[in-house]
């Protein structure tokens, strides 16, 4: 029998904790058992698991379906559970049925069967717990295997057999206080609590030595940017009963062949670093560096590394990485900020969700990474999702966007992990503390090669106890001590006199204070003890974003439709976020009430709009006090009212083109607290001689003020552009209009503002961390009198070998703004909007006589027969 790699915490028979090869990497030697898996709850099972494992049972009349899946995904797959998102329909399954253990089987070939090689079985992740069984052998228990986030690997070697081979997994579900995967006050919680095999299983063949998680970090010369001193890490292990002398090789794209001789003895796993004291090669000038949306491209280069014995391959791998450097930096405020690549950036982020199930699709995940650069955003925060493949790592590397991962502040409350509440996350116990440690050792190497990782992140609301975070650090930094690490995403308890001060770390320098529910435009710029424009908000926003109407009707029933009711309620969040009352009384008395479905859903787009720009505004204006703003959230794991920047349809929102407007890489931008202009530069360049157009309409859009001013902008900065003077003759509701050019002439971006002479005001004594109160309402009621306007649509389309492009040229021929203008393509035959769509501007506003231009594209895949083309606006006959 062949040595087999023990796990670090706890023997297993033959289980080993390592990483694998992932979508961007490409092994030879993995083949992925994904397909055609069974399965049937244990009530209906009445053999054991060494029975079940063997080819002589049959299965074939269980429920059929592929992994990475939970067992509602297939259930629900397999035709079970139809329409669960209409109304309360997922609050009237029975869960019984899921308290019990679900097995999963599977019955596999192994083709070209090598006595002398080495077969490892990789379990990429499952929920809760589990008893693997592989042709009548038992490789690992319930009693070890435990946890959603710990990936399990084992030597199959001595059962593996030539032909067909078959596998059992017996899932044993969560129970009250196990920390398993959870959504907290985000939307009801899975029937089936997620359990199941959620990740992928591979097996992996190899030699007497295998090579896995290849990584490359990066130093950057001080003085030459894009001078870049590489390591080369790989962990290596030796599967045989005897020493191996081992060349651990890595070819990189456009650098060159490195390579290091080691030295394994028998069982033993080592992380083999190659640095440039070994290979000349890795310092490497003129490097194509990683840069984030809108700083530069995100270069990427190709490697293959491998492990050689006496010159023949055991095994090798296929990769990509990117140069780039990470580093924080705490500003004179005491707060705690980023920078690549030497560079200060602001972080404009969105805090993600998996799809309620674990179901996202690959083409629905780089769908929503494609939607974050589009909106100009350069950061996703994953709080306790890691997903459920590599999709969405891949496509953020691709895309130029930084990735926050870490535990769920699921772990950290009584009402939804089960355990006593403490200053401190529920991890307790040197047991637990040892697993949980290793669990996050295991993603660290699972993710560690990806450059859009920038930070690792324990505790969300609360810190790890000391001994853990001592224990995470040590494990971390010993495989990656190239990022940053941040113990938790809270300094303050708002209204307490607890700090996240750990005697580990000290203060963690970044705050979440809320708010959660909605606050008016100014109380960004106005806010200085809680969610303001300073520091590093990790979680945030203005509450619900309400989706546009066709969406609505695909989660309430028809009888049910309005007025707002308990079923909008249920699609709302869960406890202090359960309806949208607070929403409600702001929207009601700014913009009067809505008086059918139709009027709220698009008057709530102008609102989504208003409220989530200058969020993001401020921040970005008020550079490098403030270091970033994480919205909570952008996405939905099922279709609600709340915390969304499009919808679980993928239907953008107005705060979708709020947010694309407010974080536009160049800027001008109004200050709702002194009333001035601001420009906005994200660049790494100085541009000069830009000017601003400042125009201000009143409501029956007469000009009342015009001026063009000239900015020069700093790089990676933002200032003062014009101070406003007092304008006479403003209406109660008015218009700014603000168009940014450059020194050719060529307009950059425009940003178009509906303020009121009457200010909203803030309870700040009243603030809570759920929001700040309202004292008064700014008014904008008489926007409901704007004059119907004619706005001509010209459309054109044409396409390439990947997309279908829209140009609608909009003329406004009145003398009246013609405001808040949506464009969109729809299925002629469903007479929906195609989705995902990439607009280059929507919701937009246009002067008295003045025609724009917006495009989109879709995929060609995407595409139908026939398409119609829709307007509608405010004031749109």
């Amino acid at each position: 029998m062949k040595l087999s790699v023990l796990s670090n915490w706890m023997l297993c028979l033959s289980v080993i904790v390592l990483t694998g090869c992932t979508s961007s990497e490409k092994a030879e030697y993995m083949t992925e058992l994904n397909s055609n898996w069974f399965i049937q709850s244990a009530d209906q099972v009445p053999v054991t698991g060494a029975e079940l494992s063997k080819t002589a049972y049959n299965s074939d009349s269980w429920v059929k379906g592929d992994i990475p899946a939970t067992v509602m995904t297939i259930l629900r797959e397999n035709g079970e559970y139809d329409d669960l998102f209409m109304g309360d329909n997922i609050d009237r399954i029975d869960d019984s049925r899921f308290k019990q253990p679900w097995w999963y089987r599977k019955t596999f070939e192994v083709k070209n069967f090598d006595k002398q090689a080495t077969y490892q079985l990789r379990f990429e992740g499952l929920n809760y717990k589990a008893n693997i069984w592989l042709n009548g052998h038992q490789l690992g228990k319930a009693t070890v295997i435990e946890g959603p986030f710990s990936r399990w690997t084992f030597d199959a070697s001595d059962y593996l057999v030539p032909g067909n081979n078959v596998m059992a997994v017996e899932i044993i579900p969560p129970v009250k206080g196990d920390l398993t995967i959870g959504f907290v006050d985000w939307n009801p919680a899975a029937p089936d609590q997620n359990m199941g095999l959620w990740r992928g299983v591979e097996l992996i063949k190899s030699g007497a030595v295998s090579i896995e998680s290849p990584f490359v970090s990066t130093k950057l010369d001080e003085n030459h940017v894009n001078h870049a001193e590489l390591t080369v890490t790989a962990l290596v292990t030796n599967h045989s009963e005897s020493p191996q002398k081992v060349t651990v090789e890595a070819f990189i794209e456009e650098i060159g062949k490195v390579a290091k001789q080691i030295e394994l003895k028998a069982g033993e796993s080592k992380d083999i670093a190659i640095t440039s004291k070994d290979a000349s090669l890795l310092k490497v000038e003129n490097a194509k560096l990683w840069w984030p949306n809108n700083l530069g491209e995100p270069n990427m280069y190709a490697m293959t590394v491998s492990a050689k014995i006496n010159g023949q391959v055991s095994q090798e791998i296929s990769t990509r990485f990117g140069i780039r450097q990470i580093e924080e930096y705490w500003n004179e405020q005491g707060h705690k900020g980023w920078k690549v690549n030497g560079k200060p950036l602001t972080i404009k982020g969105a805090g993600w969700v998996d799809d309620m199930f674990l179901a996202d699709s690959e083409a629905k995940v780089r769908a929503q990474v494609e939607y974050v650069k589009h909106m100009n955003l350069n950061c996703i925060r994953l709080e306790g999702f890691w997903g459920r493949d590599k999709t969405i790592y891949d496509a953020a590397d691709e895309n130029g966007l930084l990735i926050m991962v870490g535990w769920s502040c699921h772990w950290e409350w009584e009402p939804y992990c089960g355990r006593p509440e403490t200053d401190f996350m529920a991890i307790t116990g040197k047991e637990e503390i040892e697993r949980h440690a290793l669990s996050y050792r295991d993603q660290v190497l699972y993710l560690r090669n990806h450059p859009s990782v920038f930070l690792w992140v324990f505790g969300s609301d609360k810190l790890p106890v000391p001994e853990l975070e001592e224990k995470l650090n040590d494990y971390i930094t010993n495989v990656d001590d190239s990022r940053p690490i941040l113990a938790a995403c809270k300094y303050q308890d708002f209204g307490t006199d607890h700090y996240n001060h750990s005697v580990v770390s000290g203060s963690t320098g970044v705050k979440m204070l809320g708010p959660y529910g909605y606050v008016p435009p100014v109380y960004w710029y106005i806010d200085t003890i809680a969610g303001g424009a300073y520091g590093f908000n990790t979680e945030t926003g203005p509450g619900p974003q309400v989706p546009p109407v066709e969406s609505i009707k695909k989660m309430i029933p028809a009888d049910k439709l309005w007025p707002i009711n308990d079923t909008w309620n249920f699609h709302c969040g869960r406890h202090q976020f359960g309806s949208l009352d607070r929403y409600l009384n702001s929207f009601n008395k700014r913009y009067g009430g809505a008086t059918s479905l139709e009027e709220f859903a698009f008057k709530s787009q102008v609102s989504n709009y208003e409220a989530i720009r200058p969020m993001f505004e401020a921040f970005q204006s008020n550079k490098f006090e403030a270091t970033g703003v994480i919205q909570w959230m952008l996405n939905s794991a099922w279709p609600e009212m709340f915390w969304q920047l499009y919808d679980y349809y993928l239907l953008p929102n107005g705060a979708f083109y709020g947010t694309k407007k407010a974080c536009a890489p160049l800027n001008a931008v109004y200050n709702y607290k002194d009333k001035n202009i601001y420009w906005v530069n994200d660049y790494n360049t100085t541009l000069s001689n830009h000017s601003i157009s400042i125009e201000v309409y009143d409501i029956n859009s007469k000009l009342l003020f015009a001026e063009k001013v000239m900015v020069d902008m700093d790089a990676h900065n933002s200032g003062l552009a014009f101070e406003m003077p007092e304008i006479e003759g403003l209406s109660t509701a008015y218009f700014i209009n603000l168009e940014l050019h450059n020194e050719a002439g060529k307009l950059m971006t425009d940003n178009f503002y509906w303020l009121s002479t009457k200010a909203d005001e803030m309870l700040f004594e009243e603030t809570t961390w759920v929001y700040t109160p309202p004292k008064d309402y700014a008014n904008l009621q008489l926007l409901n009198s704007l004059p119907e306007v004619n706005v001509n649509a010209q459309w054109t389309q044409h396409k390439d070998a990947n997309y279908t492009y829209f140009e609608c040229q909009l003329e406004n021929r009145s003398n009246q703004i013609a405001f808040f203008v949506e464009t969109a393509v729809l299925d002629k035959a469903t007479n929906e909007v195609i989705v995902p769509v990439f607009w280059d501007d929507n919701y937009i506003s246009i002067m008295p006589n003045e025609t724009k231009i917006v495009t989109a594209r879709i995929a060609n895949e995407l595409m139908p027969e026939s398409v119609e083309y829709r307007i509608d606006g405010w004031n749109i006959k």
